[in-house]
């Protein structure tokens, strides 16, 4: 009985301290997530992700809001292999050799930069995902803070962005996540 109590220790303070990466691969985490969103129905957004800084990587995202938040999922094909920062961006606008037009973090609750599981972070810190070595990456998240709707907190008419290297969670105001790779309007 001891070692799962560790176990669930050890787990918890992670989760807590904004340790867990979310693996590309693992959807498993995301099937109750994703029946609570077909479910409730509610507003809906996509983005379709575009190469920028010379990558060639392309994706799609989709943006559910439901009871808890809004269901984020974004998928990458022809993408660097190993771990990206995804982030919303403040300006839905893509249209930058780099996506510097599409401004800083979507920060409308005025915080620090973080992990999306720790309490203070920007509201568009979506942490970072796995890209395996075809190229082919998956991330899946529920994030509370945001709306689909219209309001102060929606992602439409924002950017996504997938950086060239990973957030490290901390360096404010960005967590030091390198270029802007993929850009996509919210819409």
């Amino acid at each position: 009985m001891r070692h799962p109590l560790l176990a669930s220790s050890v787990l918890a303070s992670l989760f807590f301290t904004g340790c867990i990466f979310v693996h590309a691969t693992d959807s498993s985490h995301s099937a109750e997530a994703k029946a609570h969103a077909h479910a409730a129905g509610g507003a809906r957004a996509n983005a379709t992700l575009e190469a920028r800084s010379s990558a060639m990587l392309s994706g799609t995202a989709s943006f559910r809001e439901q009871q808890g938040g809004v269901l984020i999922e974004i998928e990458v094909h022809h993408a660097p292999p190993g771990w990206h920062a995804v982030h919303v961006h403040e300006k839905g606008d893509c249209s930058a050799p780099d996506a510097s037009s599409a401004g800083g973090h979507f920060n409308p609750l005025a915080k620090n930069h973080g992990s999306p599981q720790a309490p203070e972070h920007h509201c568009g810190d979506l942490g970072n995902f796995w890209v395996d070595e075809q190229g082919e990456g998956r991330h899946v998240l529920l994030m509370s803070e945001l709306t689909v709707a219209d309001g102060p907190n929606s992602v439409r008419g924002r950017a996504l962005i997938v950086h060239a290297g990973v957030d490290d969670l901390v360096t404010q105001p960005t967590g030091n996540a390198g270029g802007r790779i993929a850009c996509g309007v919210i819409q």
